[in-house]
């Protein structure tokens, strides 16, 4: 089956996984209709024969009945009232339904009255005197009592068929054909007591008209495991065939062909004719059974295979296609050499607004938005890729066709969503890739790089992929994988660690761990970089674990070899570590494993923490085991000094961004003092970042802030060289400068 999408051109798609379809067997309809005129012929034929005087029967059929002109009648009138009308035309409806009241009329009549019957139908002689003198001389009586109850039952199968009551539709049908087993029985038996031997044409037009009221109902009962072109139904088929005409050739031999005296046969013919009447419909009733049960199984599991190829290759939320459909998708295109784009979409933090709504809102969404993206193309192909990822493929696009796509994409999402009478309005971020600038490149990744640069200039716009784009990708993917092998490793993650010094006298107050990566083969990663790659890829809590223990565990080594020189250790905490694990339980843990005081060390972490009150409640924690805590980067984000009273600080770090500005402004300046001051009056260290040289020295020494650190101070420095600056720190930082500016061996010993 060809899948497409409401809107969008039919495309070849997936041909290879596509599930076999059962063959069609020959229309029922049309069998129907063969049925209905072989029976009505038969009977049309039988008056034909009567009425031109032709009515010799040929010696084989010697010792048959003939078929009387009321019984070909009747086989009209049940022929007429079995065929369908093709043209669903009401007049040819009502001709039917004339036709079975007469003929249900006569038969009544013909069972329930016979010897009155008897007379008013012998009496009535359509043919002529000559004619019923020879029927009467067969000794035949104008419908045998057989072939008026077959005809009565089937009247009254097409009259339930027609009332939808397939079941006993089809067993009025099989007791008909049953009755006719007897009557081939009968003859072949010779025996005349089964209320007279039916003729040869009443036996074909009454055995055609049964079969046709059985197809009628074949799509219902028992009928449709027998007609269905599956394995059961041919079995079933083979089976009860082969078991008639078995049953047949038996009853054959048995009475006529068999005549020794070593084997007894029965007495009674119409017993034999009972006993294999009795194995015959046993027969039918095992396999019928039998066949009825194996074919539900197999339409349950062609069902389950189509629902399972279904949902392989449509989105079961949307009716999208998946991942893989669109990739086979476009794969058929790649040969072809066609100009082609395909974009992906991603919904910009729709995870919040799932989040706010609820799963089955957010459902709602995801349609709607499927929905307006089968609207925008009409001859593409558009897929669910999971989540809030979509994608939409086209080919014969030039590039500024597929800008324009893209802009008419995030045009239709933009429009508001209609959320239970609440107006929701989302954005989008999406990424274009043709093959003009992707090249060989998978369209797939290369949309994903271009979304992927969207994404992180903020959203709500389109951008087309460039080559740097997908190696910047490969890079931050090879740069991940180097992450998680130098967590194994020893020696490349290092701590270097920056002196905080007083204001007043420049004495050194704490040491600020700060995290060093020393790549094997692309030497010193920034941290800024190495860092936001595992807040973003969730290495951040194995990687600040790490780095805590290297500090601690250092920190242990210098209060071993110079007890009290090493003073307090600022150590930085991702606020995405508060969201994984128990950070504090875990600092607090190698503190008392290394033997160390908790007030030994400070829990640095930037005000975004505070967003969160589980990172809130954590920082109240480390209060309570004795640990100091520092706001970093202060003034950056979004934080107000109202808020300060309420957290659990012990000193606030001022952002460098104050310390520059404050030194070239005099407005800046007194902004800079007047929030110094307020911090000092509640009671908190301020510590002012990013000093570098004497001017900005200053300024900070007059505005009150207690702590200063910078490059003025110390450069971070490795754990071998703390030691040597912590001694002569008692000088003053500028003269260490200067030792270390003319001593060229301790200069080596910096970072």
């Amino acid at each position: 089956m060809l899948v497409t999408h409401p809107g969008a051109s039919s495309l070849p798609l997936l041909s290879r996984l596509r599930t076999p379809r059962s063959r069609k067997l020959p229309s029922f309809q049309r069998a129907r209709f063969i049925g209905a005129w072989i029976g009505g012929g038969s009977g049309l034929l039988v008056l034909c024969i009567y009425a031109f005087g032709f009515h010799s029967p040929s010696p084989w059929l010697a010792g048959l009945p003939t078929t009387h002109p009321h019984t070909a009648l009747c086989l009209i009138l049940l022929a007429l009232g079995i065929s369908p009308a093709p043209w669903r035309c009401a007049q040819w409806t009502m001709l039917t339904n004339v036709a079975l009241t007469l003929l249900l009329g006569f038969l009544i009549v013909r069972l329930s009255i016979p010897s009155i019957s008897l007379q008013w139908f012998d009496a009535f002689a359509p043919f002529g005197a000559e004619v019923m003198e020879r029927v009467a001389n067969e000794q035949q009586s104008a419908m045998p009592g057989n072939v008026a109850t077959a005809l009565l039952m089937l009247s009254f199968g097409e009259v339930l068929k027609r009332q939808r009551r397939c079941a006993a539709s089809q067993f009025f049908a099989c007791c008909t054909l049953s009755l006719l087993f007897i009557g081939l029985m009968c003859h072949l038996g010779r025996l005349s007591g089964f209320w007279g031997a039916i003729g040869p044409m009443t036996f074909l037009a009454v055995g055609a008209l049964a079969v046709a009221l059985l197809l009628g109902t074949s799509r219902h009962g028992f009928m449709r495991a027998f007609t269905a072109d599956s394995e059961a139904g041919q079995v079933a088929r083979t089976l009860l065939g082969s078991a008639s005409v078995m049953v047949l050739l038996i009853g054959w031999v048995v009475s006529r062909k068999i005549d020794s005296p070593g084997i007894p046969l029965p007495a009674d013919g119409p017993l034999l004719v009972y006993q294999i009447m009795a194995i015959m419909a046993l027969t039918w009733i095992v396999i019928a059974v039998g066949t009825s049960r194996a074919d539900r199984l197999d339409r349950q599991r062609r069902v389950t295979e189509r629902l399972l190829y279904r949902t392989s290759t449509n989105d079961s939320l949307t009716g999208l296609l998946t991942r893989n459909s669109i990739a086979q998708a476009r794969a058929l295109r790649a040969p072809e050499g066609l100009p082609s784009a395909n974009l992906l979409i991603d919904l910009d933090r729709f995870r919040t607004v799932n989040e706010a709504l609820g799963s089955v809102e957010g459902d709602h969404v995801l349609k709607e938005v499927a929905r307006r993206l089968l609207k925008v193309t009409d001859r593409g192909l558009v897929a669910r890729l999971g989540g809030d990822e979509f994608a939409i493929f086209v080919d014969s696009l030039t590039l500024l066709e597929a800008e324009q796509l893209s802009l008419t994409v995030m045009q239709s999402l933009t429009q508001p969503f209609d959320i239970n009478g609440r107006q929701l309005r989302l954005t989008a971020s999406v990424g274009i890739a043709h093959t003009d600038n992707a090249g060989l490149t998978d369209l797939r990744q290369a949309s994903d790089a271009a979304m992927y640069v969207a994404k992180s200039r903020g959203g709500n716009q389109a951008v087309v992929f460039a080559a740097a784009m997908h190696d910047a990708r490969r890079l931050e993917a090879e740069l991940e994988q180097d992450l998680r092998e130098a967590l194994l490793r020893e020696g490349e993650l290092t701590m270097a660690y920056q002196p905080v010094v007083r204001a007043s006298d420049r004495k050194v107050l704490a040491l600020e761990a700060l995290a060093r990566w020393n790549h094997p083969r692309l030497g010193m990663v920034p941290p800024d970089r190495f860092i936001a790659l595992a807040e973003k890829t969730g290495l951040i809590f194995p990687l600040g674990l790490k780095l805590m223990e290297i500090a601690i565990a250092q920190a242990a080594v210098w209060d071993a070899a110079s007890p009290g020189l090493c003073p307090v250790l600022n150590i930085n905490v991702s606020p995405n570590q508060f969201d994984i694990g128990d950070v504090v339980a875990d600092i607090a843990a190698l503190v008392r494993r290394h033997g160390l005081a908790a007030n030994r060390f400070c829990i640095e972490v930037t005000e975004s923490a505070f967003a969160t009150p589980a990172a809130t409640q954590a920082l109240v924690a480390a209060r309570a085991h004795g640990f100091a805590v520092s706001m970093d980067d202060f003034g950056v984000g979004y934080s107000a000094l109202s808020q300060l009273s309420k957290l659990p600080l012990t000193s606030v770090k001022l952002d460098r961004s104050f310390v520059v500005n404050a030194s070239s402004s005099v407005g800046e300046g007194l902004v800079f003092l007047a929030m110094a001051q307020l911090i000092n009056a509640l009671g908190l260290v301020v510590v002012a970042e990013g000093v570098e040289d004497q001017t900005q020295f200053d300024l900070i020494a007059r505005s009150g802030c207690t702590a200063v650190q910078g490059y003025f101070i110390a450069r971070p420095l490795q754990a071998s060289a703390v030691q040597a600056w912590l001694r002569t720190a008692g000088a003053g930082s500028l003269a260490v400068n200067g030792l270390l500016a003319n001593d060229p061996a301790l200069g080596a010993l910096h970072a």
